[in-house]
C-alpha cells in the first residue's frame, strides 16, 4: 500500500502539469499528460474524485499554465496548492511533443517530465517521463516516474482508454506498477472517465479502485 500511496501522491504533481483540433480532455489521459494542448484563450477545470481539482488557462496554442489543490474541506488543504506549466514544442500529424513543470511552494516539490504523442488524439500512443524532487534539506534523491497511455476512439463520444504507470523505486523493489482501465465519455465542452486502478500483482481481495474524473472546457 505504500507504493500505491506514493504513485498517487506523484500523481498528484504531474496532474498539475498536464496541436490538433481539440476536444475536452485531450490534454491528458486518465492521470497522465499528453503533449495536445488547447486552443488560445481556452480553459478548462477538471475534478477528480470530487476532492482533487485543477485549472488551467492556455496562455498560446502551444502553453498551458495552472493551479491545482485537494478541494478546501479544512485550511490544511490549501498547502497542497501546486503551480504548473506545459510547453508542446513539436506538432505534426503523426507527433506531438510537450515538456512541463511543477512547484508546490509548501512543500517545496518539483516536478519536471517530458511527453510524446504519437498519433491523432483519437487513436493516440503517449509516453511520458518525468522526475520529482523535494526541495528540503533532508531530500536528496530524484523519483523517476514512467508513463505509458493508449486512447481509441470506439465513436464520437466514446473513448476507451489505457495507462500504465511505475516509479524508479518501484522497479528497484520488484513492483510491476499500476494500471488504469476505462472510458471517456466526450461532449463539445465536456468528458467523463470512468475507470479502475490496480497494480499488476496479486492482491487479496482486492480488484480495482474507482477513478471518476470530469473535465470542463470554457
Amino acid at each position: 500500500m505504500k507504493k500505491l500511496f506514493a504513485i498517487v501522491i506523484i500523481f498528484v504533481l504531474t496532474i498539475a502539469g498536464s496541436a490538433q483540433e481539440y476536444q475536452a480532455g485531450d490534454h491528458e489521459m486518465f492521470l497522465m499528460p499528453t503533449a495536445m494542448t488547447m486552443p488560445e484563450g481556452n480553459s478548462y477545470l477538471t475534478d477528480y474524485e470530487l476532492v482533487l481539482l485543477n485549472y488551467t488557462y492556455a496562455v498560446t496554442s502551444t502553453t498551458h499554465i495552472g493551479v491545482f489543490s485537494l478541494f478546501p474541506i479544512v485550511p490544511e488543504f490549501l498547502e497542497t496548492i501546486t503551480l504548473g506549466a506545459k510547453q508542446n514544442y513539436y506538432q505534426s500529424e503523426k507527433l506531438n511533443a510537450a515538456v512541463w513543470a511543477t512547484y508546490t511552494p509548501k512543500a517545496s516539490g518539483l516536478t519536471l517530465g517530458g511527453v510524446f504523442s504519437f498519433g491523432p488524439a483519437s487513436n493516440g500512443f503517449h509516453v511520458a517521463i518525468s522526475t520529482m524532487k523535494g526541495l528540503e534539506e533532508d531530500s536528496n534523491s530524484w523519483e523517476m516516474v514512467y508513463m505509458l497511455g493508449y486512447r481509441y476512439d470506439v465513436s464520437q463520444k466514446v473513448s476507451l482508454m489505457a495507462e500504465y504507470t511505475n516509479l524508479s523505486t518501484g522497479i528497484d523493489e520488484g513492483f510491476n506498477g499500476l494500471i488504469s482501465i476505462g472510458v471517456r465519455f466526450r461532449g463539445e465542452s465536456i468528458s467523463w472517465d470512468l475507470a479502475g486502478l490496480r497494480p499488476l500483482e496479486k492482491t487479496e481481495g482486492f480488484l480495482f479502485a474507482p477513478l471518476l474524473k470530469a473535465t470542463f472546457m470554457f
